[in-house]
């Protein structure tokens, strides 16, 4: 009589035991689902401007999680942007952008090429002994990254239907020493479906007037303004041939320089403006036809 009532016992206790296996495993299986449902494609293009101090990085995310970040400011705070803008278990960016060697847009990134996993490297190629610039080009050669020197008609394919078109520098730059880096700043064009960003970096009137004359298409919805604000940036000329709906200024709050200065707020005063000093980071969540301000 024990032994059977043993028995009994160990066949309920079996059954309980693979119905507890049945139901967590449809339970792993559809948390498996819904969390493959939020990491897999869906129509929308992101573009954060982040705020990053006196100094500018853009994160850029398509459709199907094709990655690109435009500089890293001017330090180790762009790790905790990414980390909050990118799934916790992922590492890893598509291209690099660093659009002129300057302190304020490169130091960021040498942080970044430590610790994410990078295809691509894309930046003027200046001839420029800076011990930071140096240490972000030793990064990119341990780490075996493509590297690739910036110039106009080059386009980065994020998506089938997501561009990032590099409108300057005109001709290769590489092995160049310049007095001004700024005059080397990338300046590029985002594209998905109706919607055009422009990407200035910190490019200078003199670019901008370089620019409009080579009958560069520069019309976009959003501007990023050059230089921070800088009133060596963002002529009415430029202005008229972008005609932006919305201008982005990435700025530290009570930087020493000013920024932006009045006469550059003045040339955008009938322009959406948006400014990290006051509104933190900017964020655009895109379709194909119009860019709304996310959260």
């Amino acid at each position: 009589m024990n032994l059977n009532r043993q028995k009994i016992f160990l066949y309920i206790l079996g059954a309980l035991l693979l119905g507890a296996i049945l139901v967590w495993s449809a339970v792993w299986q559809n948390g498996t689902a819904a969390i493959v449902g939020q990491l897999g494609e869906n129509s929308e293009l992101k573009v954060d401007f982040f705020d990053i101090g006196q100094g500018a990085a853009v994160f850029i995310e398509a459709p199907n999680h094709s990655r690109v970040l435009i500089d890293g400011g001017p330090g180790s705070q762009i790790l905790n942007k990414l980390g909050r803008a990118m799934p916790f278990f992922d590492r890893e960016i598509d291209v690099v952008i660093l659009t002129h060697p300057d302190s304020d847009h490169l130091n960021g990134l040498i942080d970044v090429l430590k610790k994410y996993q990078v295809e691509e490297v894309v930046d003027p190629c200046l001839a420029e002994p800076q011990a930071n610039y140096q240490e972000f080009l030793r990064l990119i050669e341990e780490k075996g990254i493509n590297h690739l020197c910036a110039q106009a008609g080059q386009r980065i394919k994020l998506a089938d239907d997501v561009t990032l078109d590099i409108l300057f520098p005109f001709e290769s730059l590489e092995g160049v020493s310049l007095k001004n880096t700024n005059d080397s700043s990338m300046v590029t064009k985002l594209s998905y479906g109706q919607n055009k960003i422009l990407l200035t970096g910190d490019a200078e009137k003199k670019t901008e007037i370089q620019l409009i004359n080579a009958q560069a298409d520069l019309s976009a919805q959003i501007l990023q303004v050059g230089h921070h604000g800088s009133k060596t940036s963002t002529s009415a000329e430029f202005i008229q041939a972008v005609r932006p709906q919305i201008a982005v200024i990435q700025v530290g709050k009570d930087n020493r320089y000013g920024h932006p200065h009045q006469e550059v707020l003045d040339r955008l005063k009938n322009i959406k403006i948006f400014r990290t000093d006051l509104d933190g980071d900017i964020n655009f969540l895109c379709s194909l036809k119009s860019c709304e301000r996310g959260q």
